[in-house]
């Protein structure tokens, strides 16, 4: 009995149907099982069909597939499913249409062509090597000299390994029969008892393995899989074409894994487990060296996927229980050793799918050894310039803060309301905070790793992601100048250098918005074939789905990126404009600029939505930053080489932008498109840097880092543009300018390396070993060591370049942080909420810039500043060597302060004190107390500010404190807020402000007082709003399905269409065709009968065969029927049942020993 699937067939459907017509096998019977899609579909194949010059083809025209079928195969069985439930569950369906032990299953694909013998050769081989399942070879359909499979293995891990390598010629070097682990389910040949027993395919694998869990089950129950190659089958094998929806590299995954851990031995399977994890974390590694990190993913994704899934997976292992009928470890002996996966990824030759004017084609790829030696000397480079680093840490340099000790804390921190960077407010929190304790789980919540690898990591993702972009040209060699270009840039040095997050984000984040941009747009791997052609890009023709799909994945990058450095949303924007508009000048086609301008747009509106609430805190000033005190005055030249840190031969990475030129001189047809583009983003953000660093633009810029990564993209893309152009437009034409032009783009490409190699030599980076954030720590008190003076603030002034953290701007080039007393981390590298208490700040230094009072202290006292610091030196943007330009005045007007004393001279630092500070939490008493009611300057210069005592110390907003109170006024240093509250043995006490603008508690009986800070319930609908809005993202960019319920298959008449045990014949003997599962003959054997010893076995087993065949072709001829009642089949419905052809194979006698042919029941 052949069983075929029908799923849309295309007019290739009309030769597999001569081909089933043409087979030699007398005793063929076919049942046809169409899926719904194919129903709806029929009047389509039908036209499809039409263009064939067959003379059926007007009948196709009107009339669906099951008249197709009907016309090759008059006495073929139709039903239809009414469903899709996969091609498993599918032909499952044979089990309940067709009773009997005997026989034997065919099962096909509906894209295959057997040969005119390959049904008799394969039956003959199932005899004479005693197997349950036989195979034939497969080859191409348009090329049958192309193989495609000649039977498949497996490792212990489920990975098939095929030893066929693409377009591989057959000549006749793998014609031998030989025992098999796998065999495709495009076409095989099962015993009918064996395949009952077994229970048919898993009916829970829709598609993709389900052969490979079937042959594994045969395995344990002892049954032969065998190869025979004398069998010869084309197969179109174009599953992905046909079901994009389904061709996932997560599906496949997620069923190996599945069918790993669900018949693998229970004494084994702990220690499987361990393997696929270890394995897929070295995948993963191996993955980003090879260009398939992707199919890493999916391992990774299908291991974690198990979790939710325990439960179905124990009740299949006990439903499969009876299948194990020999030992474990002789399965294992049919597997191979190691792991198939690992071994592909190594292999020096692979295919990849390139785009052509007309269609995608599959061509051999270059070797990917490059790929690898390449990635191995960037991330060694990368680790031999971070030796320092490893081993004493990274420097609080810059934005390089630590990361708090607990991810908790930091999680807790993300969905509190209150925002304690400067003085505090009620604010949404950055969603770079939520990120960060999710990533720590990738550390097993060890925050100094997570330190560590976040910030080195983002130069990894960078590279990553320009690796990616850069598979949009077809040479590795291209690809590798790319990678190596955007490796070396001074950048990443620079960045690391002044620890410089942002710069390191928009490194990261650059290459690939443009990377997930092209992908929505649909532009994808050109076909090298085409170099001759004038396609601008090769273009994929994408759903709109699976294109918006792939703009929630761009989204989601400019989401990640905005989340570290808003500014990235505006980078994003620019990039999208500039896609469309150079598009538009390579002469690309005019929808494709429309794509790249319209989703990018929508993929930064993307972005911005899941940065709710937290983008609704956002100011320019947050975004940019403060202004610099006077011109940064970088010049043209630093800028253009990159140097936003100390970078020693910086100005040899000019050499850089030649292959810009080169590339647009050279380079023709989608080699020029991604040139102009290159160029167009060189161009562009170069001025950008300049007009900023000259302080010309009518707004303040983002820091210079953040505006030329997309300059080190736009020059890595160029290199490689250059060199395919030089490869594929220049090499091996007429001798003129054009090949000297392509030697000197190329040899400015290794000229250009040399100042990101030389940066490695040092090991940490020229990163400073003493750092401001250092010194500033070093030289105020620890709060446990103040003798009881309580938690203070520090105010730090001076140039925005040189401060520990983004700044508030002043005015005239002044910024200011407010520090608290716990010390700094990763926290308050994000702008400080604006609040009241800035206004309360900028007025004392107005009043001290103007010399109106010499109480500046008192003004700043509410706001619990005790120190006022001014730097002079960073160790990286100001040096003693080459120092900054001090705010003039600055220090000699806080000098004339009565209540504001200099620290002794330090030489990188001016420290003051503030002598008449309050802390942060105090209780006020006396004047004090009564002075907090009044608001103003006059009031606060006047006040008697000496009756305040510490209280709560080291408390925060994350927990509640408890300490003892007493009659007076609890003061808090932190702009009004009712959220803030207090408790004094259980009795709530109301807030009030204090001095104008801070937050003050009256307490008129003494007791144990509980200070705590409430969110506001609209915080906690936001914060599930935002998590539910990233989950969604995430699910549907990642197209990550979750089954609720079981597929289902419509119900189809249960009438038993076929029996094969009926009329019976007796088998030749000497022929055994193995042992069931339940260790029963099947046949009658002769046990003196050696087919292996017998040089006549084949003969004989010929000879038999054609005995049977004979004896029922004379049946037939005899107009007996021997399984189908005439009057039960034109009782059943049209569509369903139709006239049946000779059994499919001779089985036992009736019960009643009679040979008489029962009625099939209505």
């Amino acid at each position: 009995m052949a069983v075929v699937v029908v799923h849309e067939p295309g007019e290739w459907f009309e030769e597999t149907l001569g081909a089933f017509a043409a087979q030699d096998y007398p005793n063929l019977r076919f049942l046809f099982l169409l899926t719904e899609s194919s129903v709806a579909a029929q009047q389509q194949a039908a036209s499809e069909m039409s263009a064939n010059n067959d003379d059926t083809g007007s009948i196709a025209l009107e009339s669906h597939i099951e008249t197709v079928i009907k016309m090759r195969l008059p006495k073929a069985f139709v039903r239809s499913l009414g469903a899709n439930p996969g091609f498993g569950a599918a032909a499952n369906e044979v089990l309940r249409l067709v009773e009997g032990q005997n026989g034997f299953f065919l099962f096909c694909h509906d894209d295959v062509a057997p040969e005119p013998d390959a049904v008799r050769l394969l039956v003959e081989e199932l005899y004479r090597s005693n197997a349950g399942l036989v195979g034939p070879k497969i080859v191409d359909w348009d090329d049958p000299s192309r193989l495609q499979t000649v039977g498949l293995g497996s490792d212990r891990f489920g990975e098939i390994d095929q030893p066929i390598e693409e377009g591989e010629v057959d000549q006749e070097q793998h014609d031998g029969v030989r025992d098999v682990f796998v065999l495709p389910s495009a076409f095989f040949l099962a015993r009918a008892d064996l395949f009952r027993e077994l229970g048919g395919f898993d009916p829970d694998i829709d598609f993709s393995g389900e052969d490979l869990e079937l042959c594994w089950r045969a395995h344990h129950s002892g049954a032969r899989v065998v190869v025979a190659p004398t069998a010869k089958v084309r197969h179109r094998g174009e599953f992905a074409e046909r079901r994009p929806d389904l061709a996932s590299q997560t599906r496949a995954a997620r069923n190996r894994v599945r069918t790993v851990v669900t018949l693998t031995g229970r004494a084994r399977l702990p220690g499987r487990l361990l393997e696929l994890v270890v394995l897929t974390l070295v995948e993963l590694v191996v993955g980003l060296f090879t260009g398939r990190f992707r199919s890493a993913v999916a391992s990774l994704r299908a291991l974690v996927g198990l979790v939710p899934r325990i439960p179905s997976i124990i009740s299949r292992r006990r439903a499969i229980a009876g299948v194990r009928q020999v030992p474990e470890r002789e399965v294992l002996g049919l597997q191979q050793r190691g792991s198939a996966r690992l071994a592909s990824f190594l292999r020096s030759r692979e295919t990849s799918t390139f785009v052509g004017a007309e269609n995608n084609v599959r061509r051999w790829r270059q070797s990917t050894t490059a790929p690898v030696f390449a990635w191995v000397g960037v991330l060694v480079a990368l680790a031999f310039g971070s030796r320092s680093w490893f081993a004493e840490g990274i420097p609080t340099v810059g934005e390089f803060l630590a990361f708090p000790e607990s991810p908790r804390e930091l999680l807790s921190s993300y969905t509190n309301g209150w925002n304690p960077n400067g003085l505090g407010a009620t604010s949404p929190n950055p969603t770079g905070w939520g990120t960060l304790s999710v990533l720590s789980t990738v550390t097993l919540f060890r925050m100094g790793l997570l330190h560590t690898i976040f910030i080195l990591g983002l130069v990894v993702v960078g590279l990553t992601g320009l690796w990616k972009l850069a598979t949009v040209f077809p040479s590795t060699r291209a690809r590798i100048a790319a990678l190596l270009v955007y490796a070396a840039s001074p950048l990443v040095g620079g960045a690391m250098a002044i620890g410089s997050i942002d710069t390191l984000v928009a490194y990261a984040s650059a290459p690939w918005i443009i990377h997930t941009l092209r992908r929505a747009v649909g532009v994808a791997t050109a076909d090298p074939d085409t170099a001759t052609s004038d396609l601008a890009d090769g273009l994929l023709e994408l759903s709109w789905p699976e294109r918006l799909r792939r703009t929630l994945q761009a989204g989601i990058v400019v989401a990640l990126a905005a989340a570290f450095t808003p500014a990235m949303l505006i980078v994003a924007l620019v990039i999208a404009i500039l896609l469309a508009l150079s598009s538009l000048l390579a002469l690309a086609p005019w929808r494709t600029a429309a794509q790249y301008g319209g989703l990018g747009c929508l993929a930064v509106l993307v972005g911005a939505v899941l940065n709710l609430p937290w983008i609704t805190s956002w100011s320019w000033e947050s975004i940019s930053g403060p202004t610099p005190i006077g011109d940064p005055g970088r010049g043209l030249g630093a800028l253009a080489a990159f140097e936003v840190g100390p970078t020693d031969f910086a100005y040899l990475g000019l050499a850089l932008y030649l292959p810009v030129l080169a590339a647009v001189l050279l380079g023709r047809a989608w080699r020029l498109t991604w040139a102009i583009r290159s160029a167009a983003i060189v161009v562009t953000f170069g001025v950008l840097a300049v007009l900023a660093d000259r302080g010309s633009l009518p707004v303040a810029a983002p820091e210079a880092g953040v505006l030329l990564a997309p300059i080190a993209v736009g020059l890595a893309v160029s290199a490689a543009a250059a060199l395919a152009a030089f490869d594929l437009d220049v090499r091996g034409g007429t001798f003129g300018w054009r090949q000297p032009l392509g030697l000197l783009a190329s040899t400015a490409v290794l000229i250009g390396l040399a100042p990101g190699v030389y940066s490695i030599g040092d090991g940490s980076w020229n990163a400073p070993t003493t750092t401001l954030a250092d010194l500033i720590d070093r030289t105020l008190p620890d709060v446990d060591d103040t003798d009881g003076d309580g938690d203070f603030n520090v105010l730090v002034l001076g140039d925005a370049r040189i401060l520990p953290l983004q700044g508030t701007e002043y005015r005239d080039g002044i910024s200011y942080n407010v520090l608290s007393d716990d010390g700094l981390d990763v926290r308050d590298r994000w702008a400080a909420p604006s609040t009241r208490g800035d206004d309360i700040i900028v007025d004392a230094l107005d009043q001290i810039a103007a010399g109106s009072t010499q109480r500046a202290g008192r003004l700043l006292a509410p706001l619990g500043i005790r120190f006022v610091v001014v730097p002079k030196f960073d160790g990286v943007i100001s040096t003693p060597a080459d120092p900054l330009t001090p705010p003039l005045g600055l220090s000699d007007a806080i000098d004339e302060q009565l209540d504001v004393v200099a620290f002794p001279d330090l030489p990188t630092v001016d420290v003051y004190q503030n002598s008449a500070w309050l802390p942060t939490v105090s209780l006020l008493t006396g004047p004090t107390a009564e002075a907090s009611t009044s608001a103003g300057d006059v009031s606060l210069v006047r006040a008697d500010l000496t009756n305040a005592t510490p209280a709560f110390v080291t408390s925060d907003h994350l927990s509640e404190a408890v300490d003892d109170l007493e009659v007076g006024t609890l003061h808090l240093a932190v702009p009004y807020d009712s959220n803030w509250k207090l408790t004094v043995d259980g009795v709530d006490i109301e807030p009030r402000r204090a001095f104008g603008v801070t937050t003050a508690f009256d307490i008129t009986e003494p007791g144990v007082g509980t200070l705590s800070y409430e969110s506001p319930g609209s915080r906690s609908l936001l914060v599930g709003v935002q998590i539910v809005l990233w989950l969604l993202a995430l699910f549907a960019a990642m197209r990550v399905s979750v089954p609720l319920a079981r597929r289902r298959v419509a119900a189809i008449d249960d009438e038993t269409l076929i029996s094969l045990d009926d009329a019976a014949s007796p088998l030749p003997v000497g022929l055994d065709p193995g042992l069931d599962m339940t260790g029963s003959i099947g046949v009658i054997a002769d046990p003196g009968f050696d087919p292996d010893g017998d040089p006549d076995a084949d003969a004989v087993v010929a000879e038999s065969v054609t005995a049977i065949e004979e004896e029922f072709a004379a049946e037939r001829e005899s107009g007996v029927d021997l399984a189908i009642d005439a009057d039960a089949v034109d009782a059943a419905p049209a569509a369903d049942v139709t006239d049946g052809s000779a059994p499919a194979a001779p089985g036992a006698p009736d019960d009643d020993g009679s040979d008489d042919d029962p009625e099939v029941p209505a």
